[in-house]
């Protein structure tokens, strides 16, 4: 009897052990903004570059988009979309994505990043101009362009205009 005390002790303690290397999980929408996109122009085709991040869902998308989101074997993951170019209508996703962020992911130890790494976002889009072109250069994202707000679900949609 004793023994199978210790043995569930013991894995009592893994297990509480195991879910505190985990990290908090805060459940948000992803909203990406601040771009340098010229006043009559609007973003054409973007790539985000996630690590410690889930993406759940697109919370709205837009007419003539395309989202594609890939979720690697580690922490790793991508968002991205395009439009079409006859539907210029985006200057920023806002709330646009329903994601589970990590406080932290562990890392295996003696990795010379640090034990634990946070977080993160980063990557690239393309804009079009005014007259609907894609300027080819590609302008990278800066970690001020990503804003989480904590939600548990996406927003409702606004009601239809009669």
């Amino acid at each position: 009897m004793k023994r199978i005390l210790y043995l569930a002790a013991f894995l009592l303690i893994l297990l509480i052990g195991t879910k505190s290397g985990v990290g908090q999980v805060q459940r948000a929408l992803l909203t990406v903004d601040g771009l340098s996109i010229p006043a009559d122009g609007a973003l054409a085709t973007f790539q985000i570059d996630t690590w410690g991040v889930i993406p759940l869902t697109v919370c709205k998308v837009p007419p003539q988009w395309e989202f594609k989101e890939q979720k690697f074997m580690d922490s790793e993951g991508s968002l991205s979309g395009r439009s079409d170019p006859y539907h210029r209508t985006l200057q920023k996703l806002d709330r646009m994505y329903l994601v589970d962020v990590y406080s932290y992911q562990a890392l295996p130890k003696g990795d010379p990043k640090g034990e634990y790494h946070p977080a993160s976002f980063a990557g690239w889009y393309e804009v079009f101009d005014g007259n609907g072109d894609i300027i080819k250069k590609r302008r990278q994202f800066h970690a001020s362009n990503f804003h989480l707000t904590p939600a548990a679900r996406c927003p409702d949609a606004p009601p239809a205009e009669p």
